[in-house]
């Protein structure tokens, strides 16, 4: 038998009448939430799987708490990654207000291809009471089954956020400073500005090369480099110094570089050189040394020994006057990017004045500063990266979803002109929702190690 045609079952007013009453009851007795819709940054084309997703827009909404208690009982798993919480709360949202309000707002944005008329499981919700962002897992839009012909509200099942490499900005500072040291970060220590290191130098008639012709095996240190004192009297012995390396992977070293610290002065005829170890280990090294036919270059004293210098710089010499031999020399860099000391490879002959040293330049890239959300790429490497934050006193950029290797050395960019040289990078920084470290310490302190135990480890 048919419906009562002389009964509309539902008319528009009755149903504007019974949408405005509950909009008034999730008004009067809910809570007001943040809600994030879901963007899809890169989608797999076969299986449809979101392998990158981001949360860049928000809209408050009030919602009703259906469990007077929040979240129902559910339990927690112990994974392999760590505790996960199957804790729900469901949450009843009115369907007007989010047609009428949201919708709009959403409806064909970029990665928002799906239907923008209801909310999308995969979306959040943020919770300000407790600083808390849900994640949609259903949405039920059928739940009050049709009265007066329409549904009024959408029921949200919600699980608490699991984080899983999202870009998460916002704009609202409670949420985005939550997300600041979510997942996995890098640690970009990168470099400003820095000093020239400059010099002076001296002349001096000594020696004015070394040349390596054998380095040796076996030796366990640098050896202590000796040079025959001139025969002449008033003469300074020269001074030089030995560097070794590994020979393979094994733990026997040889004679790298020998780099003149004191050419000395006074001499007429070829010194003897010797290579001396503590420990007596190591042999075999040789080299044979030459003496200037005129004045070479002497000491070489450090005026300023710069800053924030990537690589050693490179150090030059004014050419040596018409038959004489230009001085070539090797710059050594401390831990903090200084210039700790200039060795001479070669003294150079035949000068009548002192020479002008030149110490390349440092550092000529550092302005700006980085903020939340940004994107930085690497200008050679062409690598992008997330920002999560920036210490400018430290100059530390700490940053997520990194695509891409960056190079040593390059420069990192932002849209905004910031500019800095990349001095180092840690890919290895800890997840702040992974508890593996915090449950395999526990363990420890719980299983049995001990002989005593018959299935324990001796």
């Amino acid at each position: 038998m048919a419906l009562n045609p002389y009964f509309q079952q539902g008319t528009p007013n009755e149903q504007n009448l019974y949408q405005d009453l509950i909009n008034e009851q999730i008004q009067m007795y809910g809570v007001e939430f943040v809600y994030m819709p879901r963007y899809y940054i890169n989608e797999k084309t076969i299986l449809k799987e979101v392998s990158s997703s981001s949360f860049e827009s928000s809209f408050p909404i009030e919602g009703y708490i259906e469990s007077y208690e929040g979240f129902d009982s559910g339990y927690n798993l112990l994974t392999k990654f760590g505790v996960r919480s199957t804790a729900e709360m469901k949450i009843v949202i009115s369907q007007d207000r989010y047609q009428n309000y949201i919708v709009p707002l959403v409806a064909g944005n970029t990665g928002r291809n799906v239907d923008p008329t209801r909310p999308l499981e995969g979306d959040l919700l943020y919770f300000p009471y407790r600083d808390l962002l849900l994640e949609i897992k259903y949405v039920d839009d059928v739940s009050n089954f049709y009265q007066l012909r329409k549904n009024y509200t959408y029921t949200l099942t919600c699980e608490p956020f699991e984080y899983e490499d999202e870009v998460i900005n916002t704009g609202i500072t409670a949420i985005d400073d939550d997300m600041q040291t979510a997942g996995y970060n890098a640690t970009l220590v990168l470099t400003a500005v820095g000093t020239t290191a400059t010099a002076s130098v001296s002349l001096a008639s000594g020696i004015s090369y070394i040349n390596l012709l054998n380095g040796g095996v076996n030796y366990t240190a640098d050896p202590t480099v000796k040079i025959s004192p001139p025969l002449a009297s008033g003469g300074i012995a020269a001074e030089a110094v030995a560097i070794t390396t590994s020979i393979g992977f094994t733990d026997s070293r040889r004679v790298k570089d020998i780099f003149i610290t004191n050419p000395g002065t006074g001499y007429t005829m070829t010194p003897s050189i010797q290579f001396l170890t503590e420990d007596g280990k190591g042999s075999g090294a040789d080299a044979v040394v030459g003496i200037s036919s005129g004045s070479g270059v002497g000491q070489i004293s450090l005026d300023n020994t710069g800053s924030k210098y990537m690589v050693p710089p490179s150090v030059t010499f004014t050419a040596a006057p018409s038959g004489g031999t230009t001085a070539t020399a090797v710059s050594i860099l401390n831990d903090v990017g200084s210039v700790q000391a200039i060795r001479l490879t070669n003294a150079g002959t035949g000068y009548t004045m002192a020479p002008t040293i030149q110490v390349s330049a440092a550092g000529t890239i550092g302005v700006g500063t980085f903020s939340y959300g940004e994107i930085v790429t690497g200008q050679s490497s062409l690598s992008t990266a997330f920002v999560t934050a920036w210490n400018a006193p430290s100059l530390t950029l700490t940053a997520r979803n990194i695509s891409g290797d960056f190079n040593v050395g390059e420069i990192i960019v932002d849209n905004e002109g910031s500019a800095y040289r990349l001095h180092s990078i840690n890919y290895d920084d800890d997840d702040a929702f992974n508890s593996g470290d915090e449950i395999e310490a526990a363990e420890i302190s719980v299983v049995d190690f001990s002989e005593r135990n018959p299935f324990g480890e001796v």
